[in-house]
């Protein structure tokens, strides 16, 4: 695991320079603390017959830390660089097959960097498909004067570009720049830095800025599963993989599923473990983290330690610490519990910075904070992140359900169902039952893609008509459709479930969960393993039915009371011999921090003072007077809106560290 930079130039307005290189490996250093290398192909000025590469990488060691293992990785023969972030697991099986194919070939290191180089050597860009795990390259060939871009299947790994395009050649770019991360590309002169207005209301509406865009004009980002071929200063994308379409021919799924659930998320699991340094697991006795320790606890010799982790707040209905210590004893894992008190107001700034845009998604706090308990412990930690994604754990899915049935309801029961009167009851917790009622019962009258839409904005469209000035309101209108857009196409052969979790797995879980969990771990030099990311896991999930995850008709009753939880009912049933009954049976709880009440307390001066003063970002693009009513709702508990305020905070926090 590691970061890296580079930019390859065929114009000498933009030259690879080596104190350039330098800056943009100092933003990422944090990436990579166990060493760091520079790479230019060579020192003469670029021209379109002899393009410069310059390459930067920042290594966190986790396989063969001999630092001929180091990067960027030169192939002397051939000329070829490689920059690589990530983990490909299947590496060893690939280096048999490799050495087959090329059987002279003198191995010089035991990592899975060389393996990767030379599979690009056997199979040119169709190297991707052969590897099993996660990852971002860059990998420059200089006999054929290409580029090579590319990003693991579901997006765990992030890597942006910039490009100069060519003044006199349109279709041509005089340069391109890549980076690990968003404030490398900052470096560069030439970038343009301007905010994307598209991506600050698309921020609005959905918390995150998604593929291909940044918050920037001049820069982009890879999309997951993708591989950018820049071949003679020309650019081309391809997907090569789509997590929402099952394996060609007849599905996958063996009667009820529970059996190959089992198979495939042990076999993940235990395909992740390999390293070379000591790793561990989060564990926060949910359903999802109990199971990767539980499959991790089976996957190594009973008499080989396996570490957990986690951390726990003094407001109880956030600490999970008790029920991870439970499923700790059971498995008999080295349990480690961290008391946090956190500090937002000065780890947030901490958090804008790396990364290098505005998240709404304030559970990268305590992602932070476990972070960088672990990393005292273990370079590696496995994760339980895309369970819910996979195996139907959000109650939005099974909302969704629910209101399918509302158009059989009879009209006077439709009409009282959907009733505003709804709306005027007491203000809640967001957590509980009542809330999630409310949420639902607001959307029953919708379109499914609409109603799918209202449960994933941060900003409705009257919040947002009232906050923007009105040279945003298009943009806003246009990012607001692009959920409910996509709802719709992914919805040709699926129910509104299946429909509702493929959009899911291209966009919330790439978008806002795998970006949380890469840069607040990686801040700390911290390699974070999903093993629900395993593409053929994915695949196996994409095959399923609604029936086949619910199990039954999803019923009123059951959505209210959180005991009797069907969600996720094949990994419940898939391991339910493994651990404690408490894990399946308690309320789910998420993974946050009472944000709400800090920002009526703790970081009520930071809030007003960063979004109401003179020059902020706020003040440029949004009414101030709406800003401040929702402050004022927000203090006075007429409304909760933590998840916006905090989404504004964030924003004016990325402005800020940015300039």
């Amino acid at each position: 695991m590691c970061g890296f930079a580079g930019i390859v130039t065929w114009d000498e307005r933009f030259p690879a320079r080596p104190e350039l290189l330098q800056r943009m490996a100092d933003r990422i250093a944090h990436r990579g603390p166990d060493g760091r290398g520079i790479h230019i192909s060579h020192d003469q000025p670029p021209t379109r017959a002899h393009p410069v590469c310059g390459m930067a990488h920042c290594r966190l060691a986790v396989i063969d830390p001999d630092p001929r293992a180091d990067q960027p990785l030169v192939d002397g023969p051939s000329g070829r660089v490689l920059a690589y972030n990530g983990e490909i697991y299947n590496f060893r099986e690939l280096r048999r097959e490799l050495s087959a194919l090329r059987p002279d070939y003198p191995w010089r290191t035991q990592c899975d960097t060389e393996v990767l180089l030379l599979a690009y050597d056997v199979w040119a860009e169709r190297c991707v498909d052969h590897f099993v795990g996660m990852f971002a390259f860059a990998l420059w060939d200089q006999p054929a004067g290409t580029l090579l871009l590319a990003r693991d299947r579901m997006g765990q790994k992030p890597l942006y570009y910039a490009v100069a395009p060519d003044r006199e050649q349109p279709s041509r770019v005089a340069a391109i720049a890549f980076a690990s991360e968003l404030a490398a590309l900052r470096c560069l002169p030439w970038m343009d830095a301007s905010m994307d207005p598209a991506a600050l209301a698309g921020y609005l509406c959905w918390g995150y800025i998604a593929a291909p865009r940044t918050i920037y004009r001049g820069a982009a980002k890879l999309r997951p599963a993708a591989r950018l071929l820049v071949e003679h200063s020309r650019c081309a994308e391809q997907r090569y993989f789509d997590p929402n379409q099952p394996p060609a021919g007849p599905s996958k799924v063996e009667g009820d599923g529970i059996a190959q659930t089992r198979e495939h998320v042990t076999r993940a699991v235990a395909s992740q473990l390999v390293a070379d340094v000591p790793l561990g697991c989060f564990l926060s006795g949910g359903i999802d983290s109990s199971i990767i320790a539980a499959a991790m606890r089976a996957s190594v010799p009973r008499d080989q330690r396996v570490q957990t982790f986690s951390i726990g707040f003094d407001d109880p209905r956030y600490d999970e610490t008790q029920y991870a210590a439970a499923v700790a004893a059971h498995l008999g894992t080295e349990h480690q519990a961290f008391v946090v008190r956190p500090d937002a107001a000065a780890d947030l700034p901490r958090l804008a910075a790396v990364f290098g845009e505005p998240l709404g998604d304030s559970s990268a706090l305590p992602t932070h904070y476990l972070a960088r308990q672990t990393r005292r412990h273990v370079k590696v930690a496995l994760s339980g992140d895309g369970g819910d994604e996979l195996f139907g754990g959000y109650d939005r899915y099974r909302a969704m359900w629910l209101g399918e049935g509302f158009a059989a309801m009879p009209q006077p029961l439709r009409r009282i169902a959907a009733s505003s009167l709804w709306q005027r009851l007491p203000g809640v917790h967001p957590k509980s039952r009542l809330a999630r009622a409310k949420r639902m019962l607001r959307t029953l009258e919708q379109a499914p893609p609409q109603r799918y839409g209202g449960y994933m904005r941060l900003f409705g469209d009257d919040l947002l008509h009232d906050l923007l000035h009105p040279d945003l309101r298009l943009d806003a209108v246009e990012q607001a459709a692009w959920l409910p857009d996509l709802f719709a196409q992914l919805s040709d052969g699926r129910d509104v479930v299946q429909a509702a979790m493929a959009v899911d797995r291209i966009t919330y879980l790439p978008e806002d969960l795998l970006t949380k969990v890469d840069r607040c771990s990686m801040l700390h030099a911290l390699e974070v393993r999903c093993p629900f990311m395993d593409h053929a896991l994915v695949h196996f999930c994409a095959a399923l039915s609604t029936a086949q995850l619910f199990g039954h008709p999803v019923s009123a009753g059951s959505f209210m009371n959180a005991r009797a939880d069907v969600s996720k009912r094949l990994l419940r049933r898939a391991f339910a011999a493994d651990l404690p009954g408490q894990v399946f049976s308690r309320p789910k709880m998420g993974f946050a921090l009472p944000i709400g009440q800090w920002l009526r307390t703790s970081l009520r001066e930071m809030l007003s003072d960063l979004l109401l003063a003179g020059g902020s970002i706020i003040s440029t693009h949004c009414d101030l007077a709406a800003v401040r009513r929702l402050m004022d709702d927000h203090q006075r508990q007429r409304a909760d809106h933590s998840e916006r305020l905090y989404a504004l905070l964030m924003l004016e926090l990325w402005r800020r560290q940015a300039c």
